[in-house]
């Protein structure tokens, strides 16, 4: 189960919403979700809303954020 609040959970759908999502895999390092940053670590989210399920890599500043 996850630790993010269901205001957070909202907020995380609607960055993933924006996304403009290309089927060509893409090898390189991770960039946070929110603020975009590359990143050689980052927190790993998996979440289902709405019946879409995702997985959002985040930054540690941006983790603080949403209380990881």
């Amino acid at each position: 189960m996850s630790k993010l609040s269901k205001e957070n959970l909202q907020k995380l759908s609607e960055v993933v919403k924006s996304w403009h999502i290309d089927i060509t895999p893409k090898y390189r390092r991770y960039l946070c979700g929110n603020c975009l940053k590359e990143i050689n670590r980052a927190w790993h989210i998996w979440f289902e809303q709405d019946g879409f399920k995702c997985e959002v890599h985040l930054c540690k500043k941006c983790g603080k954020e949403y209380g990881l």
